[in-house]
């Protein structure tokens, strides 16, 4: 297995104070409904206790987000890519968790790499912020934004557009 991923759905709100784009009617739609926004999170399988913090993290009430793990942990095959697309196709960002790593580990560099195609926003979240851990090179070629690991800097990512 060469990386881990996980589609992750989350409770989504922006606050009243930030403002949305008009033309962006369907975000508009989304966070006034209150409707489930999902995210795809990739990573090393090494760093799996660290994701499960992350989703630990976000059920503190000063967050409106709530991960709920859809990990493909199967052998990295056609079959994992075709379900791995599946479940980036349903999601409108890819979030990136960095570490030691992940820049060399071929499932995480193809869910990058198939985030980009299917035009989906891609974040990289560096896991240890005291250490410079490689970032993976398609996040490199695309200028992905690159944060620490702060669960109001990803919450702010998750507000862009």
């Amino acid at each position: 297995m060469g990386g881990g991923t996980t589609r992750t759905t989350i409770h989504y709100s922006k606050p009243s104070s930030q403002k949305l784009n008009s033309s962006d009617k369907s975000q508009q739609t989304q966070l006034s409904t209150g409707q489930k926004r999902n995210v795809f999170i990739s990573f090393h399988m090494e760093d799996e206790a660290q994701v499960g913090l992350l989703r630990h993290q976000a059920k503190n009430d000063k967050f409106n987000l709530e991960f709920r793990d859809y990990s493909v942990k199967k052998p990295f095959d056609n079959k994992w890519k075709t379900q791995c697309k599946e479940r980036i196709e349903q999601t409108s960002i890819t979030i990136v968790m960095i570490g030691p790593e992940t820049y060399k580990r071929p499932a995480v560099l193809w869910e990058i790499n198939k985030s980009y195609e299917l035009g989906k926003k891609v974040v990289g979240v560096r896991i240890r912020k005291d250490k410079n851990d490689p970032i993976p090179g398609p996040l490199l070629r695309h200028n992905a934004k690159i944060i620490n690991w702060n669960m109001e800097e990803i919450q702010h990512e998750l507000d862009k557009k």
